[in-house]
């Protein structure tokens, strides 16, 4: 079950709505999640307006401009070298267009995933230097990468680091641990102990937009004339990468959404179309759940260059047909997840793996390129970190998912003799390992986990108590100006108890949906959705209600309805161009009495 809090504020906040002439839940919404100073409230509500800071201020920021201004004046090949993602696909992109509008005329590498794995690697390194590449730019990877880079220099090669990726810790000999960067002509990472920006979560394709306009600064160019047009990279790879959705990042995904839209792009709009959601208004689930798993798509099921190829041609017919192949290859994707979650959901049971606290599982069956989505759902399902290994390899790769308040990228470093490679974040990471070290990568694994019974249980943090029948569409409105949701800016989460449950009904093919229909006494009916937790659901009234009161609840005739807590998002429904105000529920659980 999982844990609810209410949050509290830590002022009035009657003041704070007074002052912005905004509505009082809103301003105790703002309070509770700590901006209740009104410049920094005001800022929250208005992100897309905030400046953002010196791109200089990153580490190595000069250098890396230095190396590459000089790489385009004097007509050297350069190629960026990318990542299978769709951080490392935009980030490519971003690249290839700044450097093609300044004249030069670059390359792109991104490695295959099944074959060659996550970044740079000794063969491709030696490919491109034949190929007559004097400069990399690794992108969304490299920090990691101190073998590669020490192989690119001794073939004489320059190599420029543009990565968001946490940064190597190596033993120094007294008892503890360093950061350890490439020897690269110029390493630009905001997680450099040494690095002054002030914002360290950008992911890689927002690294390189920055890098973008430091770099036109130097040429003195007009960086508005680009910006616009990479913005939308930038926006797709910070939603896509799941970084913290707050300050800087936040700023970007307000001002780009609109630019998304309209894109000129014909790959973009290309896609828009496949994808169907052309001409809507777009917000962070579009991009998420339904562009991000089509681009992401390319580089589990081919090759990632496919994607890179859709938003750099301007021929309209090639974007459609590639645009079309990506949906396509998201559809054999879904199908592939499917069958290995069924493998993997079917090991955990079997071998017990659902008693550890770390879940470490590894099935040859399983297709390599899904694994970190079924990772995904294993850590959703089971709310505890997790590692699915895949594939028949002589090193078995993996991907792993995370909890908040557990550092998997740290829990691997403990674990790194065990390990060919490995690099990644806290909630997410990747390695290579030999399969006779499996075993004792999750004992470790698990004897080092310090995670308590309360850590491994969802957390919801309540923003507001919220009868269901004050939840208007205006207050659904005025709630958007939190959007866009996602890490470091949760949704708004409202609750309300003791609503009488009189009516179930199932949605869709699948009938997976439920609309719930409440009262409360002689008030109501109010309606609301719910889109997973049927089976829950079931089984909770099963347990506590007498026998055929589920099937009376979908029939509307229960003669003694149960009494639900819920917590839920309030949104604007839009269908037929009528707007309504939609309760969502997030979770539920049965109220006191009925409970007893």
């Amino acid at each position: 079950m999982a844990k609810w809090t209410l949050r509290l504020a830590p002022v009035k906040s009657g003041e704070l709505a007074q002052k912005l002439n905004i509505d009082p839940a809103i301003a105790r919404i703002l309070a509770v999640r700590g901006y209740y100073e009104p410049e920094a409230a005001k800022r929250f509500l208005v992100a897309e307006e905030q400046a953002l800071a010196s791109p200089w201020l990153f580490a190595d920021m000069d250098k890396a401009v230095t190396v590459i201004a000089g790489a385009l004046a004097q007509g050297k090949k350069i190629t960026v070298f990318g990542d299978y993602d769709a951080d490392g696909i935009m980030s490519t992109v971003i690249l290839y267009k700044t450097l093609s509008a300044l004249g030069g005329a670059p390359d792109f590498y991104i490695p295959q995933r099944e074959q060659e794995g996550y970044g740079l690697n000794n063969e491709a390194i030696r490919r491109l230097q034949e190929q007559g590449t004097s400069l990399l730019i690794a992108c969304d990877n490299g920090i990691s990468a101190l073998e590669q880079v020490a192989y690119a220099n001794s073939l004489g090669m320059e190599v420029v680091i543009l990565d968001h990726h946490d940064v190597p810790l190596i033993p120094d000999g007294q008892g503890k641990e360093r950061q350890t960067l490439p020897e690269a002509a110029a390493v630009v990472d905001a997680k450099r102990q040494d690095c002054g920006y002030p914002f360290a979560h950008y992911c890689a394709a927002g690294l390189c937009y920055r890098f973008s306009q430091a770099l036109y600064e130097r040429l003195a160019r007009d960086w508005q004339s680009l910006a616009a047009e990479l913005l939308p990279y930038a926006v797709i790879a910070t939603v896509c990468d799941i970084v913290q959705l707050v300050d800087e990042n936040r700023c970007l995904v307000r001002r780009g959404l609109p630019a998304l839209a309209k894109t000129e792009n014909v790959g973009l709009q290309a896609l828009l179309a496949a994808a169907g959601i052309a001409g809507k208004e777009l917000n962070a689930y579009h991009i998420g759940f339904v562009l991000g798993p089509c681009i992401n798509a390319s580089g589990r099921m081919e090759m990632a260059g496919l994607a890179v190829e859709l938003f750099l041609t301007e021929d309209r017919q090639k974007a459609e047909r590639l645009a079309e192949h990506l949906v396509a290859l998201n559809n054999e994707r879904r199908s592939l997840t499917e069958q290995g979650s069924a493998l993997a959901f079917g090991q955990i049971l079997e071998q017990g793996y659902d008693a550890d606290k770390v879940i470490v599982l590894y099935h040859p069956d399983i297709c390599e390129s899904v694994a970190g989505i079924i990772a995904g759902r294993i850590k959703e399902k089971y709310y505890r970190p997790a590692v699915v290994l895949a594939g028949k390899k002589e090193y078995i790769r993996g991907s792993c998912r995370s909890v908040e308040g557990y550092n998997i990228y740290m829990a691997l470093n403990q674990c790194a003799d065990l390990l060919q490679t490995f690099g990644g974040h806290p909630l997410a990471a990747g390695l290579a390992i030999a399969p006779e070290n499996i075993g004792e990568l999750r004992r470790r694994l698990n004897e080092i986990c310090a995670l308590t019974d309360e850590d491994m249980q969802a957390h919801y943090r309540i923003d507001k108590a919220l009868p269901v029948e004050q939840a208007t569409l205006s207050l659904a409105k005025q709630l958007q100006r939190f959007e866009p949701f996602g890490k470091g800016n949760p949704p708004v989460y409202l609750a309300d108890r003791r609503l009488r449950l009189v009516k179930i009904t199932l949605l869709g093919k699948e009938e997976h949906v439920m609309r719930l229909t409440f009262r409360k006494g002689e008030r109501g009916p109010w309606e609301a959705v719910c889109f997973n937790g049927k089976e829950r659901l079931f089984d909770l009234l099963e347990s506590r209600l007498p026998a055929g009161s589920c099937q009376r609840l979908l029939a509307g005739n229960c003669l003694e309805p149960p009494m639900l807590d819920i917590i839920y998002t309030l949104n604007v429904n839009v269908f037929n161009n009528r707007e309504t105000a939609q309760i969502q529920i997030s979770d539920f659980r049965l109220s006191e009495e009925e409970a007893r």
